[in-house]
Protein backbone atom coordinates (compact mmCIF):
# COMPACT_ATOMS: atom_id res chain seq x y z
CA UNK A 1 0.00 0.00 0.00
CA UNK A 2 1.44 3.41 -1.44
CA UNK A 3 1.01 5.87 1.58
CA UNK A 4 0.34 9.03 0.47
CA UNK A 5 -0.52 12.34 2.62
CA UNK A 6 -2.26 15.02 0.21
CA UNK A 7 -2.39 18.84 1.73
CA UNK A 8 -6.05 20.03 2.09
CA UNK A 9 -5.47 23.05 -0.13
CA UNK A 10 -3.51 21.31 -2.95
CA UNK A 11 -5.62 22.09 -5.91
CA UNK A 12 -6.55 19.08 -7.56
CA UNK A 13 -6.78 18.03 -11.42
CA UNK A 14 -10.21 17.71 -10.89
CA UNK A 15 -11.59 19.49 -13.93
CA UNK A 16 -10.77 20.28 -17.87
CA UNK A 17 -9.36 23.86 -17.07
CA UNK A 18 -6.86 22.46 -14.54
CA UNK A 19 -5.52 19.25 -16.73
CA UNK A 20 -4.76 21.69 -19.39
CA UNK A 21 -3.42 24.26 -17.31
CA UNK A 22 -0.59 21.31 -16.67
CA UNK A 23 -0.36 20.66 -20.04
CA UNK A 24 0.60 23.77 -20.57
CA UNK A 25 2.75 25.16 -17.62
CA UNK A 26 3.76 21.81 -16.03
CA UNK A 27 2.03 22.65 -13.01
CA UNK A 28 -1.49 24.25 -11.76
CA UNK A 29 -1.56 27.84 -10.67
CA UNK A 30 -4.47 27.72 -8.15
CA UNK A 31 -6.48 30.61 -6.89
CA UNK A 32 -4.61 32.82 -4.99
CA UNK A 33 -1.60 33.06 -6.13
CA UNK A 34 1.07 35.46 -3.90
CA UNK A 35 4.25 37.78 -4.23
CA UNK A 36 6.80 36.59 -1.04
CA UNK A 37 6.31 38.60 2.21
CA UNK A 38 9.38 40.76 1.74
CA UNK A 39 8.00 41.98 -1.39
CA UNK A 40 4.65 43.10 -0.43
CA UNK A 41 5.68 46.46 1.16
CA UNK A 42 5.21 49.63 -0.42
CA UNK A 43 8.11 51.07 -0.50
CA UNK A 44 10.04 48.62 -1.86
CA UNK A 45 11.18 50.28 -4.86
CA UNK A 46 10.03 53.49 -4.70
CA UNK A 47 12.15 54.82 -1.79
CA UNK A 48 15.48 52.96 -3.58
CA UNK A 49 15.53 54.71 -6.48
CA UNK A 50 15.53 58.09 -5.07
CA UNK A 51 18.41 56.98 -3.18
CA UNK A 52 20.34 55.12 -5.66
CA UNK A 53 22.85 58.30 -7.49
CA UNK A 54 25.48 56.44 -6.06
CA UNK A 55 28.00 54.89 -8.89
CA UNK A 56 27.86 51.25 -9.48
CA UNK A 57 31.27 50.65 -7.16
CA UNK A 58 29.28 52.28 -4.35
CA UNK A 59 26.02 49.90 -5.00
CA UNK A 60 28.50 46.85 -4.80
CA UNK A 61 30.36 47.70 -1.19
CA UNK A 62 26.79 48.18 -0.42
CA UNK A 63 25.66 45.13 -2.08
CA UNK A 64 28.63 43.12 -0.75
CA UNK A 65 27.59 44.53 3.19
CA UNK A 66 23.78 43.90 2.87
CA UNK A 67 24.18 39.88 1.14
CA UNK A 68 26.16 39.23 4.34
CA UNK A 69 23.51 40.73 6.03
CA UNK A 70 21.21 38.49 4.70
CA UNK A 71 23.09 35.54 5.32
CA UNK A 72 23.51 36.07 8.63
CA UNK A 73 20.28 37.20 9.61
CA UNK A 74 18.74 33.91 8.17
CA UNK A 75 21.25 31.89 9.73
CA UNK A 76 20.60 33.42 13.66
CA UNK A 77 17.92 31.27 15.06
CA UNK A 78 19.88 28.14 13.67
CA UNK A 79 23.43 29.01 14.43
CA UNK A 80 24.09 26.23 16.09
CA UNK A 81 22.37 23.39 13.72
CA UNK A 82 24.83 20.08 14.00
CA UNK A 83 24.66 20.28 9.65
CA UNK A 84 24.04 22.48 7.00
CA UNK A 85 23.29 21.30 3.54
CA UNK A 86 23.91 23.49 0.98
CA UNK A 87 22.90 21.17 -2.63
CA UNK A 88 25.89 22.66 -4.64
CA UNK A 89 25.30 23.34 -8.49
CA UNK A 90 27.57 25.18 -11.21
CA UNK A 91 25.50 28.32 -10.94
CA UNK A 92 25.70 31.65 -9.01
CA UNK A 93 23.10 31.35 -6.10
CA UNK A 94 24.48 27.92 -4.34
CA UNK A 95 27.96 29.07 -4.12
CA UNK A 96 27.13 32.74 -3.06
CA UNK A 97 25.16 31.23 -0.29
CA UNK A 98 27.88 28.44 0.89
CA UNK A 99 30.37 31.74 0.64
CA UNK A 100 27.89 33.39 3.09
CA UNK A 101 27.86 30.36 5.17
CA UNK A 102 31.80 30.14 5.45
CA UNK A 103 31.55 33.61 7.06
CA UNK A 104 29.18 32.50 10.12
CA UNK A 105 30.14 28.42 10.84
CA UNK A 106 32.91 26.46 11.58
CA UNK A 107 33.21 24.79 7.86
CA UNK A 108 32.89 21.26 9.78
CA UNK A 109 29.43 22.04 10.13
CA UNK A 110 28.77 22.34 6.16
CA UNK A 111 27.72 19.17 3.68
CA UNK A 112 27.84 19.90 0.44
CA UNK A 113 26.19 17.92 -2.31
CA UNK A 114 26.08 17.47 -5.59
CA UNK A 115 23.55 15.59 -7.85
CA UNK A 116 23.48 14.99 -11.84
CA UNK A 117 25.15 12.97 -14.48
CA UNK A 118 29.21 12.85 -14.88
CA UNK A 119 30.33 15.04 -17.18
CA UNK A 120 27.80 17.73 -17.43
CA UNK A 121 28.70 21.65 -15.18
CA UNK A 122 26.48 21.31 -12.57
CA UNK A 123 27.89 18.23 -11.13
CA UNK A 124 31.82 18.64 -12.16
CA UNK A 125 31.94 22.55 -10.94
CA UNK A 126 29.99 22.06 -8.01
CA UNK A 127 32.71 19.31 -7.48
CA UNK A 128 35.87 22.30 -7.92
CA UNK A 129 34.18 24.90 -5.99
CA UNK A 130 33.98 22.47 -2.27
CA UNK A 131 37.22 21.48 -2.96
CA UNK A 132 38.29 24.69 -3.10
CA UNK A 133 35.94 25.92 -0.14
CA UNK A 134 37.30 22.87 2.17
CA UNK A 135 34.20 21.61 3.09
CA UNK A 136 32.77 18.25 2.90
CA UNK A 137 31.29 16.81 -0.03
CA UNK A 138 28.60 14.19 -1.15
CA UNK A 139 28.06 13.49 -4.99
CA UNK A 140 24.36 11.89 -6.17
CA UNK A 141 24.98 10.07 -9.67
CA UNK A 142 21.50 10.72 -10.88
CA UNK A 143 22.32 8.74 -14.10
CA UNK A 144 22.36 5.66 -11.82
CA UNK A 145 19.37 6.43 -9.53
CA UNK A 146 16.11 3.86 -9.77
CA UNK A 147 12.59 4.97 -11.09
CA UNK A 148 9.67 2.83 -9.09
CA UNK A 149 5.86 4.23 -10.13
CA UNK A 150 5.23 4.00 -6.02
CA UNK A 151 7.84 6.21 -4.71
CA UNK A 152 6.81 8.76 -7.63
CA UNK A 153 3.20 8.62 -6.31
CA UNK A 154 4.17 9.05 -3.07
CA UNK A 155 6.24 11.95 -4.02
CA UNK A 156 3.37 13.75 -5.68
CA UNK A 157 1.30 13.12 -2.74
CA UNK A 158 3.88 15.32 -0.32
CA UNK A 159 3.60 18.09 -3.24
CA UNK A 160 1.62 21.20 -2.54
CA UNK A 161 -0.09 21.40 -6.27
CA UNK A 162 0.31 19.19 -8.68
CA UNK A 163 3.42 19.09 -11.09
CA UNK A 164 5.92 18.15 -13.73
CA UNK A 165 7.38 15.21 -11.06
CA UNK A 166 10.35 13.91 -12.69
CA UNK A 167 13.08 16.40 -12.39
CA UNK A 168 11.60 17.47 -8.63
CA UNK A 169 11.91 13.58 -8.04
CA UNK A 170 15.28 13.70 -8.65
CA UNK A 171 16.56 16.93 -6.81
CA UNK A 172 14.54 15.21 -3.82
CA UNK A 173 16.82 12.60 -3.75
CA UNK A 174 18.94 15.02 -1.83
CA UNK A 175 16.23 15.40 1.06
CA UNK A 176 16.24 11.50 1.00
CA UNK A 177 20.04 10.95 0.99
CA UNK A 178 20.39 13.47 4.45
CA UNK A 179 16.91 13.50 6.00
CA UNK A 180 14.79 15.67 8.08
CA UNK A 181 16.79 16.04 10.76
CA UNK A 182 19.45 18.78 8.72
CA UNK A 183 19.22 22.63 8.13
CA UNK A 184 18.70 22.72 3.99
CA UNK A 185 20.40 26.47 2.56
CA UNK A 186 17.99 27.01 -0.56
CA UNK A 187 19.06 29.55 -3.49
CA UNK A 188 15.22 30.28 -4.02
CA UNK A 189 14.65 33.00 -5.85
CA UNK A 190 18.04 34.25 -5.73
CA UNK A 191 18.56 34.05 -9.56
CA UNK A 192 14.99 35.74 -9.99
CA UNK A 193 14.99 38.78 -8.06
CA UNK A 194 18.73 40.08 -9.31
CA UNK A 195 17.44 40.21 -12.72
CA UNK A 196 17.50 37.05 -14.55
CA UNK A 197 14.11 37.26 -15.61
CA UNK A 198 14.12 40.50 -16.90
CA UNK A 199 13.06 41.11 -20.59
CA UNK A 200 14.72 43.45 -23.10
CA UNK A 201 11.26 46.26 -22.68
CA UNK A 202 8.88 45.68 -19.41
CA UNK A 203 5.40 44.95 -20.90
CA UNK A 204 3.04 48.34 -20.40
CA UNK A 205 -0.15 46.41 -19.73
CA UNK A 206 -0.75 43.74 -17.60
CA UNK A 207 -2.58 42.11 -20.27
CA UNK A 208 0.09 42.52 -22.08
CA UNK A 209 2.56 40.92 -19.44
CA UNK A 210 0.10 37.72 -19.30
CA UNK A 211 0.32 37.39 -23.16
CA UNK A 212 4.11 36.89 -22.83
CA UNK A 213 4.19 35.15 -19.97
CA UNK A 214 1.88 32.02 -21.13
CA UNK A 215 3.49 32.57 -24.29
CA UNK A 216 7.21 32.26 -22.34
CA UNK A 217 5.91 29.62 -19.71
CA UNK A 218 5.01 26.42 -21.69
CA UNK A 219 6.53 23.82 -20.32
CA UNK A 220 6.49 21.31 -23.40
CA UNK A 221 8.30 22.80 -26.24
CA UNK A 222 8.74 19.47 -28.66
CA UNK A 223 4.83 19.57 -29.73
CA UNK A 224 1.66 21.05 -28.33
CA UNK A 225 -0.33 19.05 -25.41
CA UNK A 226 -3.14 21.75 -24.65
CA UNK A 227 -6.33 21.67 -26.64
CA UNK A 228 -6.97 23.86 -29.51
CA UNK A 229 -8.08 27.04 -28.49
CA UNK A 230 -7.37 27.09 -24.64
CA UNK A 231 -6.34 30.19 -23.63
CA UNK A 232 -3.04 29.96 -21.67
CA UNK A 233 -3.58 33.33 -19.53
CA UNK A 234 -7.00 32.41 -18.94
CA UNK A 235 -5.90 31.07 -15.74
CA UNK A 236 -3.59 33.61 -14.86
CA UNK A 237 -4.25 36.46 -12.08
CA UNK A 238 -6.88 39.07 -13.33
CA UNK A 239 -5.07 42.21 -11.41
CA UNK A 240 -1.35 43.46 -10.47
CA UNK A 241 -0.38 42.42 -7.26
CA UNK A 242 1.46 45.88 -6.69
CA UNK A 243 2.04 49.16 -8.59
CA UNK A 244 4.56 48.79 -11.70
CA UNK A 245 6.64 51.34 -9.94
CA UNK A 246 7.57 48.98 -7.02
CA UNK A 247 7.90 45.57 -9.63
CA UNK A 248 6.93 45.28 -13.03
CA UNK A 249 4.16 43.43 -13.76
CA UNK A 250 6.50 40.57 -15.87
CA UNK A 251 8.54 39.91 -12.80
CA UNK A 252 5.02 40.29 -10.61
CA UNK A 253 3.88 36.96 -12.75
CA UNK A 254 7.34 35.63 -12.79
CA UNK A 255 7.67 35.50 -9.24
CA UNK A 256 4.34 35.06 -8.03
CA UNK A 257 3.08 32.54 -10.52
CA UNK A 258 6.20 30.29 -11.83
CA UNK A 259 8.39 30.94 -8.78
CA UNK A 260 5.66 30.77 -5.82
CA UNK A 261 3.76 27.86 -7.60
CA UNK A 262 5.91 25.97 -9.90
CA UNK A 263 9.47 26.21 -8.31
CA UNK A 264 8.80 26.64 -4.84
CA UNK A 265 7.38 23.35 -3.86
CA UNK A 266 10.21 21.49 -5.78
CA UNK A 267 12.69 23.74 -3.68
CA UNK A 268 10.99 24.08 -0.46
CA UNK A 269 9.03 20.93 0.35
CA UNK A 270 6.83 20.38 3.27
CA UNK A 271 8.54 18.87 6.15
CA UNK A 272 11.99 19.77 5.82
CA UNK A 273 13.75 22.83 7.53
CA UNK A 274 15.02 25.61 5.39
CA UNK A 275 16.89 29.15 5.01
CA UNK A 276 16.44 31.01 2.04
CA UNK A 277 18.58 34.11 2.44
CA UNK A 278 17.62 35.74 -0.95
CA UNK A 279 14.35 36.57 0.66
CA UNK A 280 15.32 38.69 3.11
CA UNK A 281 14.02 41.88 3.57
CA UNK A 282 17.61 43.82 3.82
CA UNK A 283 18.43 41.67 0.29
CA UNK A 284 15.36 41.97 -1.51
CA UNK A 285 14.70 45.95 -1.22
CA UNK A 286 18.36 46.54 -1.89
CA UNK A 287 18.66 44.20 -5.07
CA UNK A 288 15.14 45.54 -6.51
CA UNK A 289 15.79 48.93 -6.06
CA UNK A 290 18.73 49.78 -7.95
CA UNK A 291 18.12 51.18 -11.33
CA UNK A 292 16.67 48.50 -13.75
CA UNK A 293 19.94 49.08 -15.75
CA UNK A 294 22.02 47.83 -13.13
CA UNK A 295 19.48 44.49 -12.89
CA UNK A 296 19.24 43.83 -16.58
CA UNK A 297 21.49 40.58 -17.05
CA UNK A 298 21.89 40.11 -13.59
CA UNK A 299 24.98 42.74 -13.76
CA UNK A 300 25.22 44.25 -10.30
CA UNK A 301 24.82 40.69 -8.69
CA UNK A 302 27.67 39.41 -10.26
CA UNK A 303 29.42 42.23 -9.64
CA UNK A 304 28.54 42.02 -6.38
CA UNK A 305 29.62 37.80 -5.84
CA UNK A 306 33.01 38.40 -7.81
CA UNK A 307 33.76 40.97 -4.84
CA UNK A 308 32.35 39.29 -1.78
CA UNK A 309 33.77 36.03 -2.87
CA UNK A 310 36.39 36.08 -4.93
CA UNK A 311 37.96 32.83 -4.68
CA UNK A 312 34.93 30.75 -5.37
CA UNK A 313 33.49 33.00 -7.78
CA UNK A 314 37.35 32.94 -9.89
CA UNK A 315 35.76 29.13 -10.71
CA UNK A 316 34.15 28.27 -14.04
CA UNK A 317 30.28 28.82 -13.84
CA UNK A 318 27.38 27.10 -15.56
CA UNK A 319 25.51 30.69 -16.22
CA UNK A 320 28.98 31.23 -18.28
CA UNK A 321 28.76 28.26 -20.27
CA UNK A 322 31.83 26.64 -18.06
CA UNK A 323 34.02 29.90 -17.93
CA UNK A 324 34.36 32.11 -14.88
CA UNK A 325 32.47 34.98 -14.79
CA UNK A 326 35.52 36.81 -15.37
CA UNK A 327 35.57 35.96 -18.91
CA UNK A 328 36.06 38.24 -21.75
CA UNK A 329 33.03 38.71 -23.72
CA UNK A 330 34.36 37.12 -27.22
CA UNK A 331 34.76 33.96 -25.10
CA UNK A 332 31.32 33.68 -23.78
CA UNK A 333 30.08 34.09 -26.65
CA UNK A 334 32.13 31.63 -28.59
CA UNK A 335 31.00 29.43 -26.29
CA UNK A 336 26.98 29.71 -26.42
CA UNK A 337 27.06 29.67 -29.98
CA UNK A 338 28.70 26.54 -29.92
CA UNK A 339 26.49 24.81 -27.44
CA UNK A 340 23.33 26.73 -29.24
CA UNK A 341 24.64 24.62 -32.53
CA UNK A 342 25.13 21.56 -30.22
CA UNK A 343 21.60 21.92 -29.54
CA UNK A 344 20.13 22.39 -32.82
CA UNK A 345 21.30 19.85 -34.03
CA UNK A 346 20.52 17.47 -31.51
CA UNK A 347 16.55 18.61 -32.12
CA UNK A 348 16.99 17.87 -36.04
CA UNK A 349 19.34 14.86 -35.96
CA UNK A 350 17.49 12.98 -33.18
CA UNK A 351 18.71 9.88 -34.28
CA UNK A 352 22.36 10.77 -33.55
CA UNK A 353 23.97 9.15 -30.27
CA UNK A 354 25.25 13.26 -29.21
CA UNK A 355 26.24 11.57 -25.59
CA UNK A 356 25.48 13.90 -22.66
CA UNK A 357 24.79 17.90 -23.20
CA UNK A 358 27.79 19.68 -20.44
CA UNK A 359 23.98 21.98 -19.85
CA UNK A 360 22.19 18.94 -19.08
CA UNK A 361 19.36 19.40 -15.52
CA UNK A 362 19.71 16.33 -13.60
CA UNK A 363 19.90 13.44 -16.09
CA UNK A 364 19.40 13.33 -20.49
CA UNK A 365 15.97 12.08 -20.10
CA UNK A 366 15.63 12.00 -24.07
CA UNK A 367 18.02 9.46 -24.08
CA UNK A 368 16.93 7.42 -20.57
CA UNK A 369 13.26 7.52 -22.67
CA UNK A 370 14.62 5.14 -25.11
CA UNK A 371 17.88 3.34 -22.99
CA UNK A 372 16.49 2.73 -19.62
CA UNK A 373 14.43 -0.48 -18.74
CA UNK A 374 12.95 1.09 -15.47
CA UNK A 375 12.27 4.64 -16.48
CA UNK A 376 10.68 3.67 -19.55
CA UNK A 377 8.67 1.17 -17.72
CA UNK A 378 7.29 4.26 -15.38
CA UNK A 379 6.29 6.48 -18.09
CA UNK A 380 4.74 4.15 -20.52
CA UNK A 381 3.14 2.42 -17.89
CA UNK A 382 1.60 5.63 -16.41
CA UNK A 383 1.02 7.05 -20.38
CA UNK A 384 -1.50 4.08 -20.85
CA UNK A 385 -3.37 4.45 -17.96
CA UNK A 386 -3.50 8.08 -18.89
CA UNK A 387 -4.99 7.03 -22.46
CA UNK A 388 -7.87 5.08 -20.53
CA UNK A 389 -9.29 7.76 -18.71
CA UNK A 390 -10.07 9.24 -21.92
CA UNK A 391 -9.21 13.01 -20.24
CA UNK A 392 -7.02 13.77 -23.11
CA UNK A 393 -8.52 12.50 -26.33
CA UNK A 394 -7.06 14.60 -28.80
CA UNK A 395 -3.88 14.14 -28.00
CA UNK A 396 -2.42 11.06 -30.02
CA UNK A 397 -0.24 9.25 -26.85
CA UNK A 398 0.97 6.38 -28.62
CA UNK A 399 2.17 8.27 -31.94
CA UNK A 400 4.43 10.77 -29.54
CA UNK A 401 5.78 7.15 -27.82
CA UNK A 402 6.63 5.58 -30.97
CA UNK A 403 8.34 9.18 -32.41
CA UNK A 404 10.09 9.37 -29.64
CA UNK A 405 11.61 5.51 -29.53
CA UNK A 406 12.10 5.18 -33.31
CA UNK A 407 14.41 8.75 -33.05
CA UNK A 408 12.24 10.54 -35.29
CA UNK A 409 11.94 13.60 -32.39
CA UNK A 410 12.80 14.19 -29.01
CA UNK A 411 9.93 13.98 -27.11
CA UNK A 412 11.29 13.61 -23.56
CA UNK A 413 9.39 16.44 -22.13
CA UNK A 414 6.26 15.81 -23.42
CA UNK A 415 6.04 12.05 -22.37
CA UNK A 416 7.04 13.01 -19.03
CA UNK A 417 4.64 15.38 -18.55
CA UNK A 418 1.62 13.19 -19.70
CA UNK A 419 2.96 10.34 -16.99
CA UNK A 420 3.15 13.09 -14.53
CA UNK A 421 -0.62 13.62 -14.78
CA UNK A 422 -1.24 9.91 -14.18
CA UNK A 423 0.82 10.11 -11.23
CA UNK A 424 -0.99 13.19 -9.49
CA UNK A 425 -4.21 11.30 -10.18
CA UNK A 426 -3.15 8.28 -8.90
CA UNK A 427 -1.84 10.01 -5.64
CA UNK A 428 -5.51 12.63 -5.88
CA UNK A 429 -7.26 9.41 -5.53
CA UNK A 430 -5.07 7.34 -2.59
CA UNK A 431 -5.37 10.59 -0.31
CA UNK A 432 -9.06 10.44 -0.82
CA UNK A 433 -9.08 7.00 0.43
Amino acid sequence: MVEVVLPHEMPLLAHDHAVNQFLHYGYVIGERPELPISMQQNSTCRDRLVEHRASPNALVSEGVDLLSTACGATLDSQRHASIHVVPISGGMDSRAILGGLLENVDPSCIQTVTFGTPGTLDFEIGRSVTRVAGVAHTQIDLSTASWDAEALIRFAGRCERPLALFEPYLFHLVRVRFGCECLYWSGFMGDPVSGSHLLDEDSRTWDQARHRFAGRNRYCRSTELAPPGFDAGEGLPSAPFVEPDQLCYDEQLDFAVRQGCYIKPIVLLRGYHYRTPFLHPVWTRFILGVPRRYRQGQYLYKEILKAAYPRLFALPMKNHFGLPLAAPRWRRTLRRQQLRMRGAAKRFFPWIDWGISPGTNYIDFDCGLRERADLKAVVHDSIQDLKKRRIVEWIDIDAIWDRHQKRRGNHADALTLLASIEINLKAEEMGRK
